[in-house]
């Protein structure tokens, strides 16, 4: 890494894992290490139960991507939880990769139909390589997301502004 790049280190992608399982959260984090897009790494944030992402969540707006867990309290509470982020939070921007150890519980076509998520993997089917296409395929979602609100806000701003000058009455009001 070059001495002009080392002074710009550009903010870690949020990336938070709900799993009641502790051993998941550990796995996630040794496999993906090292891992880099777009000059950033990954930072982690976990919970271990759907009410302790719900609290989270309220209170973060920043994470770029959820591995969630779809059986914990109950046998459905990841799936509650998507709802939840996408309904009463509001968050269409944040990635969610829902991951399960019981496929049975929740039928892979039925819950891609029903809820607002951007991927679905058995546990036993992420392997590193697939961990890893998973995390570019998210991140760049989220990343492109990102980059058309972050412009539809400077086009608003950019509007507002013109919309002031043309109202403005006095010239001074014009060079401001």
């Amino acid at each position: 890494q070059s001495t002009s790049t080392q002074g710009k280190q550009l903010a870690p992608w949020q990336v938070l894992v709900v799993d009641d399982d502790p051993a998941v959260h550990e796995v996630t984090k040794l496999v993906m290490a090292g891992f880099e897009m777009d000059g950033r790494n990954l930072e982690f944030s976990h919970c271990y139960s759907s009410a302790e992402a719900r609290e989270f969540l309220a209170k973060r707006k920043d994470i770029a991507l959820i591995l969630l867990d779809v059986v914990m309290e109950t046998d459905h509470a990841g799936l509650v939880l998507a709802r939840y982020i996408r309904e009463e939070i509001g968050n269409i921007n944040v990635r969610i990769i829902l991951r399960t150890g019981q496929p049975g519980q929740a039928p892979e076509e039925q819950v891609i139909k029903d809820y607002d998520i951007n991927d679905y993997k058995e546990k036993t089917d992420l392997t590193r390589r697939k961990l890893i296409t998973v995390f570019y395929s998210g991140l760049r979602g989220y990343r492109d997301l990102m980059r058309i609100e972050n412009a539809r806000l400077g086009l608003r701003r950019s509007i507002e502004a013109i919309g002031q000058i043309f109202t403005s009455q006095s010239l001074k009001g014009l060079a401001s």
